[in-house]
């Protein structure tokens, strides 16, 4: 069965999800197990998309399946923080540090270029798993700096999400958005998650 929604449809989807990682990377903390469960809906939604794509499904029914992934993912983590915890640093870590960590060990092993994805892939995911691990064991300030991290990170890949899927007309503008160097989106986000800690710290205080 395919589910035809518009392309238009797609992108408010992720304009509500740019919202929502928006005021997680500022309020994360206060509302922490929402937090944590809408950053579980995040990751299963996002995790469950390269797979769907290689079944060559349309766009409405992968949504409805990416959905679907995201709510487990979501509940899994409002009935037990510490899962909530270790899946939102589980997967920043994986996203944004353990292979880049990974690819420094590679060089510094000097293993040959081929076995490179390999080595990284599965170094990555070990890595990941240890931050996640270590995190779980300092609840309290890790939920401020994984909720802005995370937060901040996803507000600015689901603006980007958004704006590749605006209708025709407003095409140009986004494209020309969108065309910003990486280092100006970097920084971007960079930007957005410091000021998401800066603004919790003081919630990390009785």
């Amino acid at each position: 069965m395919t589910i035809n929604i518009s392309q238009l449809d797609i992108a408010l989807v992720y304009a509500l999800l740019m919202l929502a990682a928006g005021y997680i990377c500022f309020r994360g903390y206060k509302i922490y197990k929402l937090a944590l469960a809408l950053i579980g809906f995040a990751v299963g939604f996002t995790r469950l998309q390269p797979y769907l794509a290689l079944l060559g499904l349309g766009e409405g029914t992968m949504l409805i399946a990416q959905l679907l992934a995201g709510l487990a993912c979501a509940a899994l983590a409002w009935h037990f923080v510490r899962i909530g915890i270790f899946i939102a640093v589980y997967h920043f870590a994986q996203n944004k540090l353990a292979l880049l960590l990974a690819a420094l060990l590679a060089q510094k092993l000097q293993l040959p270029e081929i076995l490179w994805p390999v080595f990284g892939a599965v170094a990555g995911m070990v890595i990941a798993w240890l931050i996640a691990l270590l995190a779980v064991k300092s609840e309290r300030p890790v939920v401020v700096i994984v909720t802005a991290l995370v937060g901040g990170f996803a507000a600015i890949e689901f603006l980007l999400a958004a704006l590749e899927r605006v209708p025709e007309e407003w095409k140009p503008t986004a494209t020309a958005i969108t065309a910003l160097p990486a280092m100006v989106w970097l920084a971007a986000k960079g930007l957005l998650c410091l000021s998401g800690v800066l603004v919790q710290r003081p919630l990390n205080k009785r």
